[in-house]
Order: structure tokens, then C-alpha cells, then sequence
């Protein structure tokens, strides 16, 4: 039986959660100022770009007319707030936490410092952002390519738990956000769930969980 906990396929990054990513830069934390969020506070961008010491924010789209949409979550050990700091034009985007959060700020003056003196970090900073690049581009291609079952099977393959026999993904948030970020309506997302339960691709599921019974169906669909 095929069992993977992160398939090869760069495809599926489309709805992956980022963490961990700039680590290195917790050796320059003294150039930043510590602030402190609680879980709802919506961040507020100046000139600063922020590193994420521990928590999760959330970067949601919205339109003129309200409507939202969830791109990515970003964890602990990652830089954020990249394109306002770089270009101050007027954002559509926010970022706002998920948990509790602690967070670095880095002005521009201390980034000038970091990169005089630690050119390595910004090395770190442009693969990083290189990533976001590419998750937001599979994620945009997947939203118009896949069908929603197909979107679903790559959320759940990056959340897949390892050594888990069935396989198990943990999702981590709300049905209604895992809507939000697969771009459907809540209910077409439990309708499809509830199908590939009757189907048994996916054992019965619960708020927190899903098991996967045929891995090989469901790889396949993942990488399509």
C-alpha cells in the first residue's frame, strides 16, 4: 500500500501551510521590535516587515464588495508582510491571527543593517518569498483546473498525519475556512465529502479529521 505524508508533486502545494521557513532569522531578533496579538487582532501595515516567533496568521482577500477569500496561513518561523513593506500601494489583503501570536517587527533601517551584515538572510528572504510565489500561483491554476474534489484531495495531502495506518489528515481549521481557501461554498465542500464517503475513498469524517481508506485513488487525484 502506497503511504505518503508529502508527495512529490509541486502541484499540490496549492493550499500548503507555510512554517519554519526563515528560521535563520531568529539570530537578528534583537534589530526587531516584539509585539504581542491576540487571536482576531488584524494587523496593521506600515513600512515593517514582520517574523512570526510563534502562532498563525491568516492572509484573506477582499473585494470592494466584502467578499473574502482565505489564501494561505502561515505559522511560526516565517517571515511576513512582504509585498505591503516592498510596495506601499493599497492592499486588498490583510493578514490577521488565527491563535495568540508573537511577532518581530523590522523596520527598513534594520533591514538595511541585515543585509549589510547578514547577506545570507536575505538570500533566505527571496527563496521564501519564492515559495509563496509558487503556492499562490499552483493555488490560483488550481482553483481554475480542479474540481472540487480533486482541490480538496491536495489540502488534505498536506495535512496528512505521518506513520498514521489508515492514513489521517488533520485539518487544523473550520470547515467553513477550508471552504474559504478551496474557493467553494461550505455546503459543495460536505457534499463532496460525504460522496467519497459513500464511494469509501474517505472513511467517516469528523469536524477535525479525515481518513483516507484508498491511498492510491487518492495520490492519483492529487497529482493529476
Amino acid at each position: 500500500m502506497r503511504k505518503k505524508s508529502e508527495h512529490g508533486c509541486s502541484r499540490g502545494m496549492a493550499f500548503k501551510e507555510m512554517d519554519n521557513m526563515n528560521t535563520p532569522w531568529r539570530a537578528v531578533l534583537h534589530l526587531g521590535k516584539r509585539v504581542a496579538w491576540p487571536k482576531g487582532h488584524r494587523v496593521q501595515f506600515g513600512r515593517a516587515l514582520y517574523f512570526l516567533e510563534c502562532g498563525k496568521v491568516r492572509l484573506t482577500h477582499q473585494n470592494l464588495e466584502g467578499v473574502e477569500k482565505i489564501l494561505w496561513y502561515i505559522q511560526g518561523g516565517c517571515l511576513f508582510g512582504e509585498t505591503p513593506f516592498f510596495d506601499p500601494m493599497p492592499a486588498e489583503s490583510y493578514f490577521s491571527c488565527v491563535t495568540d501570536c508573537i511577532a518581530y517587527e523590522f523596520t527598513q533601517d534594520a533591514l538595511k543593517e541585515i543585509s549589510k551584515n547578514r547577506p545570507d538572510l536575505i538570500i533566505n528572504l527571496l527563496e521564501s518569498m519564492s515559495r509563496k510565489l509558487r503556492i499562490l500561483s499552483n493555488q490560483a491554476s488550481s482553483l481554475y483546473l480542479d474540481n472540487v474534489l480533486v482541490r480538496t484531495c491536495k489540502f488534505l495531502a498536506q495535512r496528512l498525519q505521518p506513520g498514521s495506518d489508515p492514513l489521517k489528515a488533520e485539518l487544523g481549521m473550520s470547515r467553513q475556512e477550508m471552504a474559504s481557501l478551496l474557493g467553494v461554498h461550505r455546503i459543495s465542500l460536505y457534499k463532496v465529502l460525504r460522496q467519497q464517503e459513500e464511494s469509501g475513498m474517505f472513511g467517516p469524517f469528523t469536524r477535525d479529521s479525515i481518513i483516507i481508506l484508498q491511498p492510491e485513488a487518492f495520490f492519483k487525484l492529487v497529482e493529476s
